[in-house]
């Protein structure tokens, strides 16, 4: 008996043994060695981390994305390209782009550089009569080309008819320095060159050598005093007619009050040439001369804001910007009222010969306060024409003029 019993419990201790090994096999998992980075490796790739920090797994940076968003976060807001905000009339007012059709650069040279007794062939039509504080001003020294093209950029100004003096004294300067415009503005300036003093063959000689430089001659002043005994229909202008004609330029011309005679006569004999007016003198024929020759054009420039009963521009009454800025504010809509009667009805009846301008020469019209003055008047007025017109006043029609 006492045997069994013995042999029952070795068999249960046993039995017991068997069980506790088969569990502890299944239960335990296997101990994995992790090695952390050595800290120089860890320094070099995540920076020095202190006692108790984490270490984390970043992504890797693409620099060149970097980069370009510095790029991005340094670049400056255009300077040349202010917000239209109407200061005198609530509106409506033309949105969309303009070409000046009328606009003096400063002088290429200075006069002083042109020997004694040649002063008519340098040929201005911009000095104290007009009223400028600096009768000549010269680019680079008192006025900046880049102020001038920012303004234009500032105003939504497309193209401008830029005209310049010229001699043949200096006539290499002058080439050089209209070259440098052109250039400067990326073509936006289409200059003129003021022909009065060059002789036939040195026009010819300056196209030859200078294709493309020059899309016409003038402005040509026949009421400046200094001009009075050359007529549009001289032999000395049907010279530059004929080279205008041959080269596909335009003549562009103000002239005098009593020679609406020699005006029609000089576009009826060179009906191969574009002929651009502008001045009060012609304002009261130019239509009869649009029904009569499909080859007459209209710069409608400093004239649109007058002063009546004053038949002249308020730009040339007065004796400098203040004057002329205290007018324009006291004025804005008697002057806008004003030149929609004298001018909507013409426009309208011709509407692909009219162009939009602002006459401006003086030094203190090359000013940002002014400029803003010129398009806000400028905006207002075209916004009362017929909608079907407002673009080819604004800026088509001086492009289409342009166009060879």
């Amino acid at each position: 008996m006492k045997k069994r019993l013995l042999c029952l419990l070795l068999l249960l201790t046993l039995f017991m043994f068997l069980v506790g090994c088969t569990l502890i096999e299944k239960t335990e998992e296997p101990i994995v060695e992790i090695n952390a980075p050595d800290s120089e490796t860890f320094e070099k790739t995540n920076g020095a981390v202190g006692e108790g920090t984490s270490i984390p797994t970043e992504e890797p940076v693409d620099e060149a994305i970097v980069e370009e968003v510095e790029q991005e976060e340094s670049a400056e807001v255009p300077k040349c390209r202010r917000q239209f905000l109407p200061t005198f009339s609530s509106g409506p007012h033309y949105i969309g782009p303009l070409f000046d059709a009328h606009f003096h650069m400063p002088n290429l040279i200075d006069r002083s550089k042109i020997p004694e007794g040649h002063g008519d062939s340098y040929g201005d039509d911009y000095g104290n009569d007009h009223g400028s504080s600096v009768t000549d001003p010269i680019l680079g020294k008192d006025a900046e080309l880049d102020k001038i093209l920012c303004n234009f950029d500032n105003e939504d100004v497309i193209g401008v008819i830029g005209f310049v003096i010229g001699a043949e004294e200096v006539l290499g300067e002058t080439i050089s320095k209209a070259q440098s415009i052109k250039t400067d503005s990326s073509g936006k300036v289409n200059l003129f060159l003021m022909p009065i003093g060059f002789s036939k063959q040195s026009l010819e000689n300056i196209e030859e050598s200078n294709k493309g430089l020059f899309s016409g001659y003038g402005e040509i002043a026949f009421y400046d005093q200094r001009n009075m005994n050359i007529l549009p229909d001289s032999q000395q202008m049907i010279e530059i007619y004929e080279v205008a004609g041959k080269n596909d330029l335009i003549v562009m011309f103000h002239p005098d009050g009593r020679q609406q005679t020699q005006v029609e006569n000089a576009i009826k004999k060179n009906q191969n040439v574009k002929f651009l007016l502008h001045g009060p003198e012609a304002e009261g024929y130019i239509t009869s001369l649009m029904d009569k020759y499909p080859n007459v054009y209209y710069s409608i420039d400093a004239v649109l804001a007058r002063i009546p009963p004053a038949p002249a521009a308020l730009m040339y009454m007065v004796s400098g910007k203040e004057e002329f800025k205290l007018k324009f504010d006291q004025n804005f809509d008697l002057m806008l009222d004003e030149s929609e009667k004298s001018w909507k009805a013409k426009i309208e009846k011709y509407p692909n010969r009219f162009m939009w301008g602002t006459d401006r020469g003086h030094l203190w019209t090359y000013d940002e306060d002014v400029s803003v003055l010129l398009e806000e008047f400028g905006r207002a007025l075209i916004a009362r024409l017929d909608p079907e017109v407002q673009k080819k006043f604004a800026y088509k029609n001086a492009e289409n003029l342009l166009q060879k």
